[in-house]
């Protein structure tokens, strides 16, 4: 593990290093934000009355917030990255502490469904920036990068709610409240961040698309479709991961504060795995890295759900479910970045969003149903788990390798002047 690590990170410069601090920084608030409704759903529910069928469907509304970003996204092929990055930032903080006074489910799901407006567009701009920045052979290492410092943010969520939170008897707003200091991160992107070379250069050629809907005509189209296709039933299995520590307190009676502790030491242990997929996917493919990780996403919540008892047993469990997820995340949402050319990259990456929260909102839907007409909420997870295993079918017949090469081989980019290795060096 430790070695395709370092044979992906020896190709990275001092400002590739940069980038992916201040980048990091942004994916960190970002995997904070979206964990809360997961770490404090029982209190939730609580506070809004809410079962877990009315909670699956309330919850699916807020993922339908990622629909919006990729008009915000398209401003970013026209405008530039860095500066959407910076209103995508500020967007979703002041949504989020807005989100802290809700009063009711309603309010508090308006709130959410415009803070995850401008999530979305911040990861599809962050993916797109390390896409375009870093060199081919460490471009994988840089994606496993990002997610883990989504995952750093998640697992923080979880440490406040279980270790501080809920000992002293604080309410879920208070984790929304504390998401106030992301604007940190904006003052340090405006000082810091540089627009990416390749829009820089696509610009000065005139190559920007006139409109975005120039991605929906060929050879873009059947593209696009795989990658929607494949990120949809990728995310099918959401519910099964938003319901883990409801799941540990209402069907194995574990206490608030062991559940959490339980869902944040199995994170940890998978955590490495972010940037080993990542870079392993750099050397031997995206595609076969991506689909072994699809695959493993199926085994953990089935045993999960259905074999694991008592917390050896439960964070064992989770541990698979986490390596899987993790392997996938950076390789699959890979080919959202990187199969579009300059013009159309940031569009293409919100597509990936979008289609994502889709897949998120259609797994809450379905569970809701299935739950409603099995009784079971392991059940229910069980037939969402046919999602993954068709995404890893999607990217081994609808997708091309993008691992270790250029993006304009890839994206077929008439900027073939414009490669990497013609452009001036980054700062």
């Amino acid at each position: 593990m430790r070695s395709a690590i370092l044979r992906s990170a020896r190709h990275l410069e001092r400002e590739h290093w940069t980038l992916l601090l201040l980048l990091g920084a942004a994916s960190f608030f970002e995997g904070y934000d979206l964990n809360i409704v997961i770490v404090a759903l029982p209190q939730l529910r609580d506070t809004f009355h809410l079962s877990q069928a009315s909670g699956s469907l309330w919850i699916s509304v807020l993922y339908l917030g990622a629909i919006p970003a990729i008009f915000v996204s398209r401003r970013a092929d026209r405008f530039g990255r860095r500066r959407l990055l910076l209103v995508s930032i500020t967007g979703y903080t002041i949504a989020t502490a807005a989100t802290a006074l809700a009063p009711t489910i309603g309010s508090f799901a308006a709130c959410q469904f415009v803070a995850r407006l401008f999530l979305g567009a911040e990861t599809a701009l962050v993916w797109t920036m390390v896409a375009e920045e870093l060199p081919a052979p460490a471009r994988g290492f840089g994606f496993g990068w990002l997610a883990t410092q989504s995952a750093l943010g998640t697992g923080w969520s979880a440490i406040l709610y279980g270790t501080i939170l809920v000992p002293l008897g604080l309410s879920w707003r208070v984790l929304y409240a504390a998401a106030i200091p992301v604007l940190v991160v904006v003052a340090l992107l405006r000082r810091r961040l540089p627009e990416t070379r390749r829009f820089v250069a696509a610009a000065e050629r005139g190559d920007l698309a006139a409109r975005w809907h120039e991605i929906l005509r060929p050879p873009h189209r059947r593209r696009l479709i795989a990658v929607c296709a494949m990120t949809v039933l990728a995310y099918l299995a959401t519910q099964a991961h938003i319901f883990v520590v409801d799941f540990m307190q209402t069907q194995r009676h574990m206490s608030a504060s062991v559940a959490n502790l339980l869902l944040v030491a199995a994170g940890a242990v998978a955590i490495p795995v972010l940037l080993f997929a990542g870079s392993l996917s750099d050397h031997f493919g995206r595609k076969r890295v991506a689909i072994t990780f699809f695959l493993i996403s199926v085994v953990g919540p089935l045993c999960f759900f259905f074999l694991a008892r008592g917390a050896l047993g439960l964070f064992a469990a989770l541990a698979v479910v986490y390596i899987g997820d993790f392997g996938a995340w950076p390789t699959g949402n890979a080919f959202g970045s990187e199969v579009f050319p300059t013009s159309l990259r940031a569009v293409g990456a919100a597509s990936t969003a979008v289609a994502k929260s889709v897949g998120q909102f259609l797994s809450f839907v379905l569970a809701a149903a299935f739950i409603d007409l099995t009784g079971s909420l392991p059940v229910a997870v069980a037939i969402l788990t046919l999602g993954p295993v068709t995404a890893a079918v999607v990217i081994a017949f609808g997708l091309p390798e993008t691992g270790g090469r250029e993006l304009e081989a890839i994206a077929g980019d008439g900027a073939a002047g414009a490669m990497m290795g013609v452009l001036p060096p980054p700062g």
